[in-house]
């Protein structure tokens, strides 16, 4: 539905710039994917399996994913570069028929095909693709006639132990969030961006459906390369960029430590997500690219978008901006009641972008969608005089420091305004009686952080109470596939450390 909508301004507009440089147009795309279809049932796939492909962005991906589709297949989409333990519980939990490696773009992709012992086919157009062996005894799922029902896209969040959550993204999911740069009149057929997210998470899978619901273009990318992304900024190639706050850093930092220039160029959309944005960040994309940066705010049980805003150039706001037309939100206190004064609690959320939920783990979703069809996002928000909604922090991240509630995103920002600092997060760890907090800090290249510049830093921005008991550079912040921290990694790592107390 998707890329036929997308074809409606043109079959013969180009859709896709592939990794290796070929164009792709909307009707090669939909005709590739038919055929691809073809052959996956060729390989045993039917309505209501799951299909696994293990992958990086390339052309090879999307088609496999829109081919599950027009089966009635499940596709899940996993990053190659997890980890073996983390590919093996997905591929545990979503009983794949068949699972798809990339393994031509992916080295790791590759390895991962070898450890499963999948074996090369041949697919008209896409090329070579290493496919695991059947699951027989798989089972099925029922297949809906009801797009809102009927699953497109199975997507497991980052960062689990245990048993992995798959959320279950329906059509009607999807396609809501997919038109909504059409409709807002923010994304146009004559635009181009790169297809640079992992598609196989919401974030970036959102990014591609819009550019193709629209009929615009996109230039695959399978790994961000700074020196790429410069160049088709020069040279005016793209009107739409898109990436998390971490690459945007990167990009800043670089054009300011080599003096480049990146105006003029023909952008006329920045938009970031998927990570708190702060406004020193903000303030200096819109120096170096000379174009406005907006923020969207969601989840991956959300499709992801829940919000996105409306910032004016050279304005100091980091709201995250009005719920999109068709979502209902309510803010709720810790005694269960909606709040209705501005004040600070969980956002629950309602419309056609909320998940239909975790697959084959009821209770779990019964958990946080209330009768009401309200998901609990599990983040403190609260809500300004222009009814744009301010993050707070995660309930889980929550520190609570001598009896104050400390969340990370202030200390993070004020941390981040330093020029020496690239990005930070902000841990919270027991110790008995109390908590402690701890920053963990990277630095722009080439640059030394002087640890007592930043708790002076500190102390201009924050009551002493939000300080960190200790501030620790890293060369380099953990970084999951979609680009966010991962402070998981950062949170085990702390409760390894001495006290600082």
């Amino acid at each position: 539905m998707i890329l036929e909508e997308g074809a409606k301004e043109g079959a013969s507009r180009i859709a896709f710039t592939d990794e290796n440089g070929a164009e792709w147009s909307y009707r090669r795309l939909i005709d590739t994917v038919a055929d691809v279809a073809g052959k996956m049932a060729e390989l045993g796939v039917r309505p209501g399996d799951r299909v696994m492909v293990v992958c990086e962005n390339s052309i090879a991906a999307i088609v496999l994913m829109y081919a599950a589709s027009r089966l009635d297949a499940w596709s899940v989409m996993t990053s190659a570069r997890l980890s073996s333990r983390e590919i093996d519980l997905i591929k545990e939990d979503s009983s794949p028929r068949r699972v798809f490696y990339t393994h031509i773009i992916s080295s790791e992709a590759d390895a991962h095909a070898r450890r499963h012992g999948a074996t090369l086919e041949l697919f008209d157009e896409i090329g070579r693709v290493k496919v695991g062996s059947l699951d027989a005894g798989t089972m099925a799922e029922k297949v809906e006639g009801d797009p809102a029902k009927q699953v497109a896209t199975l997507i497991y969040t980052t960062g689990t132990t245990g048993r992995p959550k798959g959320v279950m993204l329906s059509h009607r999911n999807l396609a809501f969030v997919a038109c909504r740069g059409k409709v807002t009149k923010t994304i146009f057929a004559d635009d181009v961006s790169l297809c640079l997210m992992p598609i196989s998470h919401s974030y970036g899978l959102a990014l591609m459906q819009g550019l193709l619901f629209a009929g615009g273009h996109s230039r695959i990318m399978s790994r961000f390369s700074l020196a790429q992304t410069i160049e088709v900024i020069q040279n005016g190639t793209l009107t739409f960029f898109a990436a998390v706050p971490a690459l945007f850093a990167r990009l800043v930092a670089h054009a300011d430590q080599t003096d480049l220039q990146l105006m003029p160029n023909r952008l006329r959309y920045a938009y970031t997500g998927t990570a708190p944005l702060d406004l020193s960040l903000r303030q200096n994309v819109e120096r170096v690219l000379g174009v406005v940066l907006h923020n969207g705010y969601g989840l991956t049980e959300t499709s992801p978008t829940i919000s996105r805003t409306l910032y004016e150039m050279g304005s100091n706001e980091v709201n995250i901006g009005t719920p999109i037309p068709g979502v209902e939100i309510k803010v709720v206190g810790s005694d269960g009641c909606e709040i209705m004064d501005g004040s600070p609690g969980e956002l629950h959320v309602r419309g056609p972008n909320v998940m239909l939920g975790y697959f084959r783990q009821p209770e779990l979703t019964e958990a946080v969608i209330d009768k009401d069809g309200y998901l609990n996002t599990g983040d403190v928000v609260s809500v300004n005089s222009k009814q744009e909604l301010v993050v707070q922090g995660r309930t889980k991240e929550l520190i609570i420091r001598s009896g104050f509630n400390v969340y990370p995103p202030e200390i993070e920002a004020a941390l981040n305004t330093h020029p020496a600092v690239l990005n930070s997060a902000v841990v919270g760890r027991s110790i008995e009686g109390n908590e402690e907090i701890i920053a963990f800090v990277e630095p722009v290249p080439g640059c030394h952080i002087e640890i007592d510049a930043l708790f002076a830093l500190l102390d201009e921005h924050l009551a002493r109470y939000k300080k960190p008991q200790k501030i620790i550079v890293m060369p380099q912040l953990p970084i999951a596939p979609n680009g966010k921290i991962r402070k998981n990694d950062l949170k085990k790592y702390a409760e390894t450390l001495p006290s600082f107390a």
